[in-house]
């Protein structure tokens, strides 16, 4: 029960005007795109020579919600999206509130459109109607704001819990490990990193600890994280997808063209592919190496 409430209480980065717009167009193309071609409840037997422009007015609503929902905020409450008081908490609660008020608006916009009376009976059915068609794409972003404080509020209790590690290294073996978010850092022992691997818009940090391989994430792009990494020992990149520690026991194993790189001490860490252009090279850098 602690950590959940102490997620929802997390500190994040509020989102700009244009983060917040942009995020409404594509929740607002979302539903659009949930209407015109998969045209659920009932959708598919509304006849009209105007149907797809009218389709798109729900998608238009959902930009236009945020942008007055936004600019009410920055009039009555200047502090709502004030940096270091925005929450999960309060983002769930704004994400609510902004799902509600896109419903009214558009079941206004049904009745005006369409025409028929409204009513409360109505209202509830629509409502239904509504939200589910628009939790895909809303859980989507909220589902990425989740995930994206969750690892960020991992990699800190690490970094915290090496800042209270009992002995300082030595001069050169901490790194760190700045993300794209600037909450986002990390520092470790160098020699403890494996390997780094790319996925997607994150970098996954494999680590050796205690004879046990551990995996953090940082938010970036590879070629930054390794930029960072390059004065620190002997990282290497040997494959688009991987940058590898050589300070490590390795072996290269495999035959043209699938070679890949083994730990000698972290055998469950897998194995590392390397790139045919880089062969030569780290043949070259093993063979140097102290036996």
């Amino acid at each position: 029960m602690s950590s959940k409430v102490h997620l929802l209480n997390a500190a994040l980065d509020p989102p700009s005007r244009g983060a917040l717009y942009r995020q409404a167009v594509y929740i607002g193309v979302g539903i659009f795109a949930v209407l015109a071609v998969f045209q659920p409840f009932g959708t598919y037997i509304f006849e009209h020579e105007l149907k797809y422009l009218i389709l798109a007015g729900y998608g238009l609503l959902v930009p236009l919600t945020a942008f007055m929902l936004r600019e009410s905020a920055a009039l009555f409450w200047a502090g709502f999206f004030a940096p270091g008081r925005w929450n999960f908490r309060r983002e769930l609660i704004f994400s609510g509130i902004f799902l509600l008020v896109s419903v009214v608006l558009s079941y206004v916009y049904q009745r005006l459109a369409i025409g028929g009376q409204f009513s409360f009976i109505g209202f509830l059915s629509f409502f239904f109607y509504a939200v589910a068609t628009a939790i895909l794409p809303m859980g989507f972003f909220v589902a990425w704001r989740f995930f994206d404080l969750k690892n960020r509020l991992l990699s800190r209790e690490f970094t915290e819990k090496m800042a209270q590690m009992p002995m300082s290294p030595p001069d050169g073996e901490l790194v760190l490990l700045q993300g794209e978010n600037k909450h986002e850092k990390l520092t470790l022992l160098r020699r403890e990193v494996l390997f780094l691997r790319a996925a997607d818009n994150y970098v996954e940090i494999f680590l050796l600890k205690n004879g046990q391989t551990q995996r953090l994430m940082l938010r970036g792009a590879l070629s930054n994280i390794f930029l960072q990494l390059e004065k620190a020992g002997e990282f290497r990149q040997v494959h688009r997808s991987f940058v590898v520690n050589f300070d490590h026991a390795i072996r290269l194993e495999g035959k043209s063209p699938a070679y890949f790189l083994v730990f000698e001490q972290a055998p469950d860490a897998g194995e590392i592919p390397v790139s045919r252009s880089a062969v030569a090279d780290i043949r070259m850098k093993l063979a140097r190496k102290p036996r």
